[in-house]
Protein backbone atom coordinates (compact mmCIF):
# COMPACT_ATOMS: atom_id res chain seq x y z
CA UNK A 1 0.00 0.00 0.00
CA UNK A 2 1.48 3.32 -1.05
CA UNK A 3 2.08 6.07 2.22
CA UNK A 4 -1.18 8.28 0.58
CA UNK A 5 -3.27 5.35 0.44
CA UNK A 6 -1.98 4.16 4.11
CA UNK A 7 -2.67 7.58 5.05
CA UNK A 8 -6.22 8.01 3.68
CA UNK A 9 -6.77 4.93 5.26
CA UNK A 10 -5.95 5.91 8.53
CA UNK A 11 -7.25 9.14 8.55
CA UNK A 12 -11.04 7.79 7.60
CA UNK A 13 -10.38 5.14 10.56
CA UNK A 14 -9.61 8.22 12.83
CA UNK A 15 -12.41 9.75 11.73
CA UNK A 16 -14.78 6.93 12.83
CA UNK A 17 -13.79 7.03 16.42
CA UNK A 18 -12.17 10.45 16.51
CA UNK A 19 -10.73 11.91 19.90
CA UNK A 20 -7.87 14.06 20.39
CA UNK A 21 -5.75 11.25 21.82
CA UNK A 22 -6.06 9.67 18.65
CA UNK A 23 -4.56 13.04 16.82
CA UNK A 24 -0.82 11.49 16.88
CA UNK A 25 -2.10 8.42 14.37
CA UNK A 26 -2.65 11.00 11.80
CA UNK A 27 -0.41 14.01 12.65
CA UNK A 28 3.17 14.84 12.62
CA UNK A 29 4.42 16.27 16.06
CA UNK A 30 5.42 19.47 14.15
CA UNK A 31 2.06 19.77 12.18
CA UNK A 32 0.72 23.40 10.92
CA UNK A 33 -3.53 23.10 10.84
CA UNK A 34 -4.94 25.96 8.45
CA UNK A 35 -8.43 26.44 8.29
CA UNK A 36 -10.82 29.52 7.84
CA UNK A 37 -12.06 31.45 10.81
CA UNK A 38 -8.97 30.27 12.89
CA UNK A 39 -5.37 31.66 13.58
CA UNK A 40 -2.71 28.50 12.52
CA UNK A 41 -2.41 25.28 14.45
CA UNK A 42 1.33 24.86 14.98
CA UNK A 43 2.23 21.66 17.12
CA UNK A 44 0.52 18.37 18.05
CA UNK A 45 -0.44 19.44 21.51
CA UNK A 46 -2.22 22.77 20.09
CA UNK A 47 -4.15 20.28 17.52
CA UNK A 48 -5.32 18.31 20.59
CA UNK A 49 -6.55 21.17 22.56
CA UNK A 50 -8.14 22.91 19.47
CA UNK A 51 -10.07 19.31 18.52
CA UNK A 52 -11.52 19.04 22.49
CA UNK A 53 -12.70 22.60 21.91
CA UNK A 54 -14.20 21.77 18.91
CA UNK A 55 -15.50 18.43 20.25
CA UNK A 56 -17.03 20.22 23.48
CA UNK A 57 -19.19 22.30 20.88
CA UNK A 58 -20.00 19.46 18.61
CA UNK A 59 -19.62 16.03 20.39
CA UNK A 60 -20.47 13.81 17.95
CA UNK A 61 -18.80 15.40 14.87
CA UNK A 62 -17.86 13.11 11.94
CA UNK A 63 -16.13 12.81 8.64
CA UNK A 64 -16.79 11.40 5.44
CA UNK A 65 -14.68 10.74 3.29
CA UNK A 66 -16.21 11.20 -0.56
CA UNK A 67 -13.05 11.01 -2.80
CA UNK A 68 -9.37 11.64 -2.86
CA UNK A 69 -6.51 12.35 -5.03
CA UNK A 70 -2.44 12.71 -4.56
CA UNK A 71 0.61 11.21 -3.95
CA UNK A 72 3.24 10.33 -1.04
CA UNK A 73 3.74 14.18 -0.83
CA UNK A 74 0.78 16.01 -1.67
CA UNK A 75 -3.05 14.75 -1.23
CA UNK A 76 -6.39 16.16 -1.09
CA UNK A 77 -9.50 14.74 0.45
CA UNK A 78 -12.75 15.92 -0.34
CA UNK A 79 -14.83 14.76 2.60
CA UNK A 80 -18.53 15.90 4.27
CA UNK A 81 -18.71 17.04 7.96
CA UNK A 82 -21.21 16.02 10.12
CA UNK A 83 -22.88 16.78 13.24
CA UNK A 84 -25.94 16.57 15.37
CA UNK A 85 -27.64 20.31 16.73
CA UNK A 86 -30.90 19.48 18.83
CA UNK A 87 -32.68 17.23 15.84
CA UNK A 88 -31.26 18.93 12.89
CA UNK A 89 -28.19 17.17 11.19
CA UNK A 90 -26.13 19.80 10.07
CA UNK A 91 -23.40 18.92 6.98
CA UNK A 92 -21.16 20.87 5.08
CA UNK A 93 -18.38 20.23 2.55
CA UNK A 94 -14.74 20.60 3.20
CA UNK A 95 -11.56 19.96 1.30
CA UNK A 96 -8.47 18.95 3.12
CA UNK A 97 -5.49 19.33 1.51
CA UNK A 98 -1.89 17.92 2.65
CA UNK A 99 1.37 17.64 2.39
CA UNK A 100 2.87 14.51 4.24
CA UNK A 101 6.06 13.23 6.05
CA UNK A 102 6.04 9.53 6.11
CA UNK A 103 2.51 8.55 6.91
CA UNK A 104 1.46 11.47 9.15
CA UNK A 105 0.39 14.99 8.20
CA UNK A 106 2.87 17.87 8.31
CA UNK A 107 0.77 20.48 6.94
CA UNK A 108 -3.25 20.32 6.72
CA UNK A 109 -4.70 23.75 4.95
CA UNK A 110 -8.88 23.06 5.03
CA UNK A 111 -11.25 24.93 2.68
CA UNK A 112 -15.35 24.98 3.15
CA UNK A 113 -17.71 27.68 3.45
CA UNK A 114 -19.08 28.90 7.03
CA UNK A 115 -21.90 30.55 5.77
CA UNK A 116 -23.93 27.58 5.40
CA UNK A 117 -23.55 26.50 9.14
CA UNK A 118 -24.51 30.08 10.52
CA UNK A 119 -28.89 29.47 10.07
CA UNK A 120 -28.40 25.81 11.91
CA UNK A 121 -26.19 27.80 14.86
CA UNK A 122 -28.43 30.94 15.02
CA UNK A 123 -31.66 28.63 15.50
CA UNK A 124 -30.19 26.76 18.14
CA UNK A 125 -29.86 29.23 21.28
CA UNK A 126 -27.96 26.18 23.27
CA UNK A 127 -25.44 26.06 20.63
CA UNK A 128 -24.31 29.23 21.49
CA UNK A 129 -23.71 28.21 24.94
CA UNK A 130 -21.72 25.27 23.80
CA UNK A 131 -19.81 27.63 21.31
CA UNK A 132 -18.58 30.28 23.56
CA UNK A 133 -17.81 27.98 26.47
CA UNK A 134 -15.76 25.47 24.22
CA UNK A 135 -13.05 28.29 23.91
CA UNK A 136 -13.66 27.75 19.94
CA UNK A 137 -15.71 31.45 20.05
CA UNK A 138 -12.39 33.02 21.79
CA UNK A 139 -9.41 32.33 19.66
CA UNK A 140 -7.66 35.20 21.37
CA UNK A 141 -7.34 32.52 24.65
CA UNK A 142 -5.15 30.12 22.71
CA UNK A 143 -2.48 33.56 22.27
CA UNK A 144 -3.41 34.15 18.86
CA UNK A 145 -2.41 37.13 17.71
CA UNK A 146 -3.74 39.21 15.00
CA UNK A 147 -1.02 38.66 12.40
CA UNK A 148 -1.57 34.71 12.90
CA UNK A 149 -4.72 35.42 11.16
CA UNK A 150 -2.92 36.32 7.90
CA UNK A 151 -2.87 32.40 6.22
CA UNK A 152 0.69 32.76 5.78
CA UNK A 153 1.88 29.18 7.25
CA UNK A 154 5.55 29.39 6.69
CA UNK A 155 5.76 33.30 8.22
CA UNK A 156 8.81 34.37 9.43
CA UNK A 157 8.54 35.91 12.96
CA UNK A 158 10.00 39.11 13.26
Amino acid sequence: MQESEQFVANFIDFWNDPSPQRIPEILHPDVVLTQPLAAPIRGIAAAQEEFRRIWCFLPDLRAQVDRWRGDADLLFIELRLRAHVGRDLIEWPNIDRFILRGSKAIERMNYFDPLPLLPTILKHPSLWQRWWTSGAARPWLTGHRIADYSGRVNAIED
